[in-house]
């Protein structure tokens, strides 16, 4: 991440690079499911420190929960359809020989 400099170009800079590296991030064959995991939340702290968000509809996760009969979701109840999704990107992102079972 180049920090050198405040000008907005370097921020979009980085931005672009930060999302570059989270889209092109899987898990090599040899490698070990939690280096996966410990690079995915160095790649969090990044976007954390760059204030960068991967924004969905905010309706998206309502319409989930409304699916299943919640129409007046809690923010606990919202989250855990973050964190599932989120979930479901780690495991497409791990290697397929060894966790298609659970994808």
């Amino acid at each position: 991440m180049y920090i050198s400099g405040t000008n907005d170009l370097n921020m979009r800079r980085n931005k672009a690079i930060a999302h570059m590296n989270l889209m092109s991030l899987y898990q090599e064959k040899f490698q070990d499911i939690q280096e996966i995991g410990d690079q995915q939340m160095a790649m969090s702290k990044v976007y954390d420190k760059l204030d960068l968000k991967f924004r969905r509809f905010k309706d998206d996760d309502r319409a989930v929960l409304k699916e299943k009969g919640i129409t007046e979701p809690t923010s606990m109840q919202l989250k855990k359809v973050i964190d599932k999704h989120h979930a479901i990107l780690f495991l497409y992102k791990s290697d397929k020989s060894r966790y298609r079972k659970l994808i």
